[in-house]
């Protein structure tokens, strides 16, 4: 999927890919969804454990910029939302995710601000988690194509603002 997108990612090809005969996928994989809901559930596992991570780091939201800005990371997601278009049963597991990822975004959101002292009213920390996670994945997709116009002033305006945010003593840095 990362390589050739979602619509390469057959049965065949995986087989293929892998080594194995196609009998073998059909065998562990009845249906195509059936293999891009167990790719979607390891990555996503997977992502959500690099998360909860980020929420015991000494810097919890640069930690969640820095997880939101992998390219790979990203791509693959622009794979799975576009599937899921057309997919319901792989929307429904994204959506799932996507609302863990919100929760545990929001929540190490809300510590460091507090931490900050920052007016939550002012600055709701979901609508803040929510700007950091779709701008470094918006830099993600457009690296991906080879458009970088922008990024180092983006990059840099939001890492000014990480700095006001950083918890106080701690040692992360950018």
């Amino acid at each position: 999927m990362y390589e050739e997108g979602y619509a390469a990612a057959t049965s065949r090809h995986v087989a293929a890919r892998v080594g194995v005969k196609q009998a073998l996928v059909y065998y562990y994989f009845p249906t195509t969804d059936d293999l891009f809901l167990e790719v979607l559930k390891a990555g996503a596992d997977a992502a959500l454990e690099q998360m909860r991570k980020a929420l015991i780091a000494d810097d919890p939201i640069r930690a969640l910029w820095q997880i939101n800005s992998d390219v790979r990371g990203t791509v693959l997601n622009t794979e799975f939302m576009a599937l899921a278009n057309h997919r319901k049963v792989i929307g429904a597991e994204l959506k799932a995710y996507a609302e863990r990822v919100r929760d545990i975004e929001t929540a190490a959101t809300t510590m460091v601000m507090r931490a900050s002292d920052v007016d939550l009213d002012a600055y709701p920390p979901v609508a803040i988690a929510m700007l950091i996670a779709q701008i470094a994945r918006s830099l993600g997709n457009e690296s991906a194509i080879g458009v970088t116009q922008g990024h180092r002033e983006l990059q840099d305006l939001v890492e000014r603002h990480l700095d006001m945010l950083a918890v106080p003593g701690s040692t992360v840095s950018r």
